[in-house]
């Protein structure tokens, strides 16, 4: 019957979760070291990070760093990247 019950480590896992999601923002955009008087502002590119991250995923990138900063060098690329996992 245990298996009905519902699980008390699933809050442990979600924490986890959450603590891999922060590491991976964080090594990938230096989250931690930004800097904004608005708390409004922390949680938009906190948003806009954890798109990027699935997006970059979902697309099997490699190395995360690298793609973010190709497309700060050529900010065409970040349009048809973008344009391309929105389609598909």
């Amino acid at each position: 019957m245990s298996y009905l019950m519902p699980s008390t480590s699933t809050g442990a896992l979600n924490r986890a979760a959450g603590a891999v999601m922060h590491h991976v923002r964080d090594v990938t955009f230096a989250e931690d070291a930004f800097r904004s008087g608005s708390q409004a502002v922390h949680r938009l590119m906190g948003s806009l990070h954890t798109l990027t991250i699935n997006l970059l995923k979902r697309a099997k990138v490699k190395n995360m760093v690298a793609q973010i900063e190709g497309f700060i060098d050529t900010f065409d690329t970040l349009i048809q990247f973008m344009t391309q996992q929105l389609i598909l």
